[in-house]
């Protein structure tokens, strides 16, 4: 028998954490899915609670069961299979879980087998396949390793269930004994740059044969730590058919009970051995205006959802005149043009001090004025003078003390700035230099919310040029060339204000290996050996190995001591899946001895 039905794939703005709120919002939702004759309704990961609670979700277990019954009940009106995701407590574990549920009656319930790092922090992951519980006087049957409605064969994998080394899904196709099947792919997915494009076409594989329903969390979620993506995608035998970000899509399809004699699709990859490249973490040209893009909108979708949840309008950051802040307020004057907000809510400042150089001074002025901002100049000079005679140093001697205590002036001014005019204070932080703890600590290492956490600096260089090279405002463009041309700098000490003589690739290395250590380190967590052959692979024409090893020496040695640093960050959204955020980033305890990472280096 053949018949036609109706998948829906869609997701809503989750009430973190609300799941009254929650529940109401899904009985909309499957009403409407009755108006317009939908058959199957995907629902994201978490549906009920959203997946960005850390460890809230102990507190919701009551409320959980009890908008789970609330909709069994409903849905006894509804001919309609629908996911639902919830937190589920069994045994004194607590699961992440998706219930399959058709007219108030619980059929299966899927528990996640590959939990994240941060999920494996609250959730368990041990509950076997094929078993049957008790819950809420149903017996239904957890993890089937196959199951069928009204004949119809349907599996649900879980977000990162698909990551496993034989996908979940592809383990039921093993077991599939008709030509289309269903599978549900409830997710919960931070969106970096370009990971729609990857996600899309692990879809496209994943759905040869078959029908495949995407259906991921979006907005609402906490921008703590990610900006979560909201795709929705259905795909039927290795092509995509609809796809949006926080839109549903919908698809009919007809489905029949035929046995499927073929065997599985596998596809085969070769991995040739051949010279690195120096930059692996930037996009091919062709992908260029999309990453910038992503990057672009991630971030200030961050910082909106934030400003939103705290009802502020209000930003304030310094403007020194480098490629951090510079970046820093491109993405909030994305951010701005976005929602129509009024720049006056943008408060830039300029602070120099007795390392602050006329070109860097001068570019902060001319990068707000191209952008239509207005830029006050606090001379802090003063203020760090008296600061330092209060705790008795000479104010002469250029030492951490003397540096320092510009760096934390600055941020106390900020911070002040903000109190006063009812705003948050964005961070300017980069990944290179917070990986190697070039930062001061409670100085420009702390802020209310940060936007360049995740990006290196490599990146940033990349994203400012391109900008630079397509804007048509030529007073924009010339001093953002300037900006990228200017040498690297903290600016805590000078020999004089027509020249910058204090570069921080003199002390930390050159950008071009930093980033690669870390991409490499980050991404794939190769041990110090191996990022310097591959280092040497990617470099050897610029420097030699022995070059190489001292900066990457130099590196390990700053990662480990400065975690201290990296343990007290403060929020801000993953734009390239690179983190060191102490929730859901990498992390190492800040005790940890750094020969551990070096011990192989010299072999």
């Amino acid at each position: 028998m053949k018949k036609n039905l109706k998948i829906r794939s869609t997701n809503f703005k989750v009430a973190l954490g609300d799941v009254n709120k929650n529940k109401e919002t899904i009985k909309e939702i499957i009403k409407k899915a009755d108006q317009d004759k939908v058959d199957i309704l995907s629902l994201p990961e978490l549906s009920l609670t959203g997946a960005s609670l850390y460890d809230g979700y102990l507190d919701l277990v009551d409320s959980c069961e009890k908008a789970l019954i609330e909709l069994l009940e409903f849905s006894k009106d509804y001919k309609i299979i629908f996911t639902l995701g919830f937190p589920f407590s069994y045994n004194n574990k607590l699961y992440n879980s998706i219930a399959l549920i058709l007219a108030g009656e619980l059929l299966y319930i899927y528990t996640k087998k590959n939990l994240s790092v941060l999920e494996k922090n609250i959730f368990a992951n041990d509950l076997e396949d094929d078993v049957i519980i008790n819950i809420l006087d149903s017996w239904p049957d957890f993890n089937p390793s196959w199951a069928t409605i009204n004949q119809l064969p349907i599996g649900i994998t879980i977000g990162e269930d698909e990551l496993l080394p034989i996908p979940r899904s592809l383990r039921y196709k093993e077991k599939a004994e008709c030509s289309r099947q269903i599978i549900l792919h409830p997710s919960a997915d931070p969106k970096f740059a370009l990971k729609d494009e990857k996600i899309s076409k692990a879809v496209e594989f994943l759905s040869k044969d078959l029908t495949y329903i995407h259906t991921s969390q979006g907005l609402g979620e906490s921008s703590t730590d990610f900006v979560y993506s909201g795709l929705n995608i259905i795909a039927n035998d290795g092509e995509i058919i609809k796809s949006s970000n926080n839109k549903e899509v919908d698809y009919v399809g007809r489905f029949s009970l035929e046995v499927d004699e073929e065997s599985l699709f596998y596809k085969k990859f070769d991995n040739p051995i051949e010279k690195k490249e120096k930059f692996p973490y930037l996009p091919v040209y062709e992908k260029r205006d999309q990453y910038i893009n992503d990057v672009l909108e991630i971030g200030a979708s961050g910082l909106l959802s934030r400003l939103n949840h705290i009802g502020i309008k209000d930003v304030f950051l310094g403007v020194s005149g480098g490629l951090d802040s510079t970046m820093v307020l491109l993405t909030i004057v994305h951010a701005f043009k976005k929602e129509n907000l009024d720049f006056k809510g943008i408060h830039c400042y300029t602070m120099p001090a007795f390392g602050t150089s006329h070109r860097t001074k001068s570019n902060a002025y001319r990068l707000c004025e191209s952008l239509g901002l207005t830029l006050k100049e606090i001379d802090i000079s003063e203020a760090v003078k008296i600061h330092l005679r209060d705790i008795g140093h000479d104010g002469v001697t250029a030492d951490s003390a003397y540096e320092n205590a510009q760096a934390r002036e600055r941020t106390q001014v900020l911070f002040d700035l903000a109190n006063m005019g009812n705003g948050i204070v964005i961070g300017t932080g980069d990944l290179s230099e917070n990986m190697q703890g070039f930062a001061t600590y409670n100085g420009d290492h702390m802020s209310n919310y940060s936007l360049n956490a995740s990006l290196m600096k490599t990146e940033i260089r990349y994203i400012i040029e391109a900008i630079a090279n397509d804007t048509e405002n030529i007073k924009l463009k010339e001093v953002l060339m300037d900006i990228i041309d200017t040498p690297v700098s903290p600016e805590l000490i000078n020999e004089s204000k027509d020249q910058i003589s204090q570069k921080t690739e003199d002390i930390i290395g050159p950008y071009e290996l930093i980033d690669f250590f870390i991409y490499e380190h980050l991404t794939y967590h190769l041990s110090a050996k191996e990022i310097l052959e591959d280092t040497y692979s990617a470099f050897s024409d610029k420097y030699d190995l022995d070059t190489i090893k001292k900066w990457l020496d130099s590196y390990f040695k700053r990662f480990t001591t400065s975690q201290f640093k990296r343990s007290a960050t403060v929020d801000g959204a993953n734009i390239t899946g690179r983190s060191f955020s102490p929730r859901a980033g990498f992390k190492i305890p800040s005790d940890m001895a750094y020969k551990s990472y070096i011990e192989d280096l010299d072999e």
